[in-house]
C-alpha cells in the first residue's frame, strides 16, 4: 500500500503562533525563532506575565504574553479565547516527575506527569482547534520525548506521558490528514533547559533545537528529531524500534558500572 504524507508547508513569516511553556527552555527558544522568522504575533503562555519582559523592548506587540497553567481548566478556556487568530498551536509545556512504576510514588508520579504532559495539552489543543480549522494553513506541534518512544528506567511515568504524546500527536495527523493542518510531532533527547538540570551527560542547547522545529515547519514535516542524540536514536527507532527500547533499559544500568 502506498503511503501519501501531508504535504503541508507552515512559514511562520506573518502567522500567528501559540507557544504554551514560552518563559524558558525549549518554549522561550521557540517563542524567540518565531519572532526572528517574522511571524505576526506569538501568544507566550506563561505562568508569571513578567517572565517576559525582558523581550518586549525588542519585539514590541508582536509578543503577547498570557497566563496559562495547564491544570486549570479556566485558565485554559480564557488563554484560549485571547487567541482566536491563531494559526500555529506549540504544545511545548511540560513537567518532569521521576519515578518508576516500582515504587510507593508511582501513583503520585504519574498523575503529575499526565496532569500537564497529556491532559494539559489536550485540553488546550481541543480549545484552540476549531479556530486553527478556520486558517488556510495551519499547525499543531507537540513536543513529545525519545523517552516516548522507548521507556527509560526511573524515568516510566514521563515516558508513559510522553508516550502518550506520541500517540495523541499520530491521532490528530490521521483525524486532520484532508484538513489545512501540519501535525509535527517532536522527540528530543537531552537538552540544556531547567528540566535536566541534574542529568549529568551531553545536552544540546534549546536554541538549537528551536531552529530545528521551526525549520520543520518550514519544511512540512511530521516527525522532527531535533538534536544530536535524537537524530541517532531517531534513525535507529524507524528502522529497529526493539533494539532502541532494549538500550534504554540498560541505560541506568551501564551508568552504574561506569
Amino acid at each position: 500500500m502506498e503511503v501519501v504524507m501531508n504535504e503541508i508547508k507552515v512559514s511562520p513569516k506573518d502567522r500567528v503562533a501559540f507557544v504554551s511553556g514560552a518563559n524558558r527552555g525549549i518554549g522561550r527558544a521557540i517563542t524567540i525563532e518565531l519572532l526572528e522568522k517574522g511571524a505576526k504575533k506569538v501568544y507566550a503562555g506563561v505562568r508569571n506575565l513578567k517572565s517576559m519582559d525582558d523581550l518586549k523592548p525588542e519585539y514590541g506587540n508582536r509578543l503577547v504574553p498570557i497566563l496559562l497553567d495547564l491544570r486549570d481548566d479556566r485558565s485554559i478556556i480564557r488563554a484560549a479565547k485571547l487567541a482566536k487568530d491563531v494559526e500555529i498551536l506549540i504544545n511545548n509545556a511540560g513537567v518532569y516527575e521521576s519515578g518508576g512504576f516500582c515504587s510507593d510514588e508511582t501513583l503520585d508520579s504519574m498523575a503529575v506527569n499526565f496532569e500537564v504532559n497529556v491532559w494539559g495539552l489536550v485540553k488546550l489543543t481541543v480549545s484552540l482547534i476549531d479556530y486553527l480549522k478556520q486558517r488556510e494553513i495551519a499547525a499543531i506541534v507537540n513536543i513529545s520525548s525519545l523517552l516516548g518512544l522507548a521507556s527509560m528506567p526511573v524515568a516510566g511515568a514521563y515516558s508513559a506521558s510522553k508516550a502518550a504524546v506520541h500517540s495523541i500527536t499520530q491521532g490528530l495527523r490521521g483525524e486532520l490528514f484532508l484538513t489545512n493542518i501540519l501535525v509535527m510531532g517532536v522527540y528530543p533527547g537531552p537538552v540544556n533547559t531547567d528540566m535536566t538540570r541534574d542529568l549529568e551527560m551531553e545536552k544540546d542547547s534549546p536554541v538549537n533545537v528551536a531552529r530545528e522545529i521551526v525549520e520543520g515547519l518550514i519544511k512540512g514535516k511530521e516527525y522532527v528529531f531535533p538534536d544530536v542524540m535524537s537524530k541517532q536514536v531517531g534513525e535507529l527507532y524507524l528502522t529497529e524500534p526493539i533494539t532502541v527500547e532494549r538500550q534504554f533499559a540498560h541505560f541506568i544500568s551501564q551508568e552504574e558500572e561506569v
